[in-house]
């Protein structure tokens, strides 16, 4: 019964997203209540905690860019392009073009890095977040941090992680799509 319900669940987000739920739906054939006890994580990984979704996404695409699989990487930015993240914000975010970002998420991108690094300047940083966003923000950037680690981290340990696919190509045909003709053809040579 429960195996039907997680790959139902699986299935709805695989077409919702076009992300290949494969090693979750290998999982839950595997060990049920395995898979189970893991769909949890799910709910927590996406809760910002008040965060505005710029800088939670920022945390979250920098963690999975980190994390180095591509589906998961492309997967969330599609996420924070559903939530309203500017594609252009997003780019930039993926080309280091910092001047092109906004603060917020310039300094949730920080923190990230940070975290990832286990950055000295990581102290400093969670007071500059605290400061914008309190205590929940900060949450929510933890959370957005071990989101995009956990599921790609998870997914590579079961054979089933791809790194290297071309996610930035992907992201600027998307930017062109969106942008008037003339724009299109120049912003991105």
């Amino acid at each position: 019964m429960f195996r039907w319900l997680l790959k139902q669940q699986l299935r709805k987000f695989e077409n919702r997203y076009g992300y290949d739920t494969g090693y979750m739906r290998e999982l839950v054939d595997t060990h049920e209540f395995g898979a189970l006890k893991f769909a949890p994580i799910s709910p927590f990984t996406g809760e910002q905690f008040s965060l505005p979704a710029a800088p939670y996404f920022a945390a979250k695409i920098t963690a999975a860019r980190h994390a180095d699989c591509g589906s998961c990487l492309k997967l969330v930015i599609t996420m924070a392009r559903d939530a309203g993240v500017p594609v252009t914000a997003i780019d930039a975010l993926l080309t280091g073009d910092a001047t092109a970002l906004p603060d917020d998420m310039m300094l949730a991108e920080r923190y990230a890095r940070a975290v990832l690094d286990n950055d000295p300047e990581l102290l400093d940083i969670i007071d500059a977040c605290e400061q914008r966003w309190g205590k929940a923000g900060i949450a929510g950037l933890s959370a957005a941090v071990v989101s995009g680690q956990v599921y790609p981290t998870f997914k590579r340990g079961l054979g089933h992680g791809n790194s290297c696919e071309p996610v930035l190509a992907w992201l600027k045909g998307e930017a062109a799509k969106n942008r008037p003709e003339h724009l299109a053809e120049t912003e991105f040579a």
